[in-house]
């Protein structure tokens, strides 16, 4: 597990703990340039990225130039990218698993929230993990779960239309969601 307190003390925006790494502000801008060294020397090892698309192209050779892995998790509000996002579910469960990670989008759609829940709803709930901290789509903010329900919603029914059955079952699955929604404090 990577050192929170010295990666906290970096004042990244939106920093927190979360699965044994970090979620906060994607870290190709320049801004937060100071925050790479001190992020490598808290033991992060690998940089999860969100955002479908990054214009700039720098977040993948800037881990490199600090001897990250890089992994791309891009992840569609709009439902536009579910296929790619069910394909890469296990290599991305598996990165939280091991710990040590910076998970990160900034462009205000809340991706983090969104990939966690993925996470816990359709892996890690089997294992015992409890559930994210849902950070961006919180009532007290004005803000409802309805958008990481539609993702949830589409990536059961595109698991289920390709594998001939249901991940899990009906029960299961809205059981989950309603354990997102209270920890929204949306209900």
């Amino acid at each position: 597990m990577p050192d929170i307190d010295r990666i906290l003390q970096t004042r990244i925006p939106d920093i927190a703990p979360v699965y044994g790494g970090v979620r906060g502000r994607t870290m190709s801008s320049r801004r937060q340039a100071y925050a790479w060294p001190a992020i490598v020397e808290a033991g992060v090892r690998t940089m999860i990225d969100l955002r479908d698309k990054d214009a700039s192209g720098r977040l993948p050779d800037i881990c490199s130039e600090y001897g990250l892995e890089y992994f791309h998790y891009p992840v569609n509000n709009d439902l536009s990218g579910i296929e790619e996002m069910v394909r890469l579910l296990p290599q991305f469960c598996e990165r939280i698993d091991l710990g040590n990670f910076y998970i990160a989008c900034a462009m205000g759609l809340h991706r983090t929230d969104i990939a966690l829940c993925l996470y816990w709803v359709f892996y890690a709930a089997d294992r015992g993990v409890e559930v994210p901290e849902i950070r961006g789509y919180r009532a007290e903010d004005g803000h409802k779960v309805d958008t990481i329900m539609k993702v949830l919603n589409a990536v059961f029914k595109y698991m289920t239309d390709n594998n001939g059955a249901e991940p899990m079952s009906v029960e299961t699955f809205k059981e989950r969601k309603k354990i997102i929604e209270k920890s929204s404090c949306y209900v």
